[in-house]
């Protein structure tokens, strides 16, 4: 058997539960790999499609994103031989409903659940909005007089070709899954299964402390809180809210905040916080979980939680809202 992921980037939580999935079925003889978006490719699609992306976002209060992209989706010549197309995160790639209804019918469809976006007319984060359930109108996110017309008619795409193709739903948490579960596009497909993300435990484990406080310049003696995500600046990781609080505990002094992501962030006047990038590398993630005395995530939401569970590996104590699938991924 042949199994293709795609995934849009090559990094992210998504990236890595699709990589770890992929390697998971190689070890047991099934011929898996892993594709993401060419993130090279310019041209005039490549333009035309940021346009397209700037409408949504003139269009709507929160971040949505429609189906028809003009970017191209795996070639062919990718497509030899697969048997089962294993769908992440895509959003932001290629027209999925339209690609699923040219793909040959005995190809299998599996579609992994990292957030709302397969399952609704454009949203991606549960905001207590269950309109999903039924026909995605009004949608409370989109500018009037679109908000009733184009959620809907995105929903309606997704469930025509997600229906013709008997795809198969795998949430990432228990509780994503029960939301899932009451889209009409789930419905009609037979529900969703979960399969919680995993970790490679030979790179997040207990790490020497001293050893990784010194690789990065911290005194030995700091009181260190890790804080991270993929992108700073994602508004739902809440990273500026979460440094305002910290700058303004009692005592700052030997506090040290090591801050891992792409992008940058206000920093409060007198705050000792050290910004490391984006850490793609396990190894580095692991060795950045081993300065802290704690790992804190401030998100509004996560579908389940996979960097609080590095951090846990690594033995660091993490701090987290009880909200989505957190719970699942740090339970008390």
């Amino acid at each position: 058997m042949r199994v293709l992921h795609l995934n849009t980037d090559p990094s992210g939580g998504s990236y890595e539960y699709a990589a770890l999935l992929s390697i998971a079925l190689a070890e047991r003889g099934i011929d898996s790999r892993v594709l993401c978006k060419n993130a090279s490719a310019k041209g005039a699609r490549f333009f035309l499609n940021r346009l397209i992306r700037r409408a949504s976002v003139s269009l709507s209060r929160e971040p949505w994103h429609g189906t028809r992209r003009l970017l191209l989706p795996p070639g062919p010549e990718e497509l030899v031989d697969v048997d089962v197309i294993h769908l992440h995160t895509v959003a932001d790639w290629f027209d999925v409903p339209g690609w699923l209804e040219s793909l040959p019918i005995s190809t299998g469809v599996v579609i992994s659940l990292h957030d709302m976006w397969h399952v609704t007319g454009g949203c991606f984060l549960y905001r207590g909005c269950d309109l999903y359930s039924d026909i995605c109108a009004p949608c409370p996110i989109l500018k009037t007089p679109l908000n009733r017309l184009l959620a809907k008619d995105e929903q309606r795409r997704k469930l025509r070709a997600y229906r013709s193709r008997q795809v198969r739903f795998v949430a990432n948490s228990q509780w994503l899954a029960n939301l899932a579960q009451q889209s009409p596009i789930v419905r009609v497909c037979g529900g969703a299964r979960v399969i919680t993300p995993g970790i490679d435990m030979t790179f997040f484990g207990p790490q020497d402390m001293a050893e990784c406080r010194a690789a990065h310049s911290i005194p030995p003696d700091a009181f260190v809180i890790a804080v991270g995500a993929a992108s700073l600046t994602d508004t739902n990781k809440n990273i500026p809210w979460l440094l305002k609080q910290l700058s303004q505990l009692p005592n700052l002094k030997g506090v040290t905040v090591v801050l891992a992501g792409e992008g940058s962030v206000p920093v409060p006047d007198g705050f000792d916080v050290r910004l490391v990038g984006n850490l793609a590398d396990r190894r580095e993630r692991a060795r950045f979980f081993g300065v802290a005395d704690v790992f804190v995530s401030a998100s509004l939401m996560e579908t389940y939680g996979l960097t609080l569970v590095e951090a846990m590996a690594c033995g660091t104590p993490v701090v987290a809202f009880r909200v989505g699938g957190i719970p699942e991924a740090a339970p008390e």
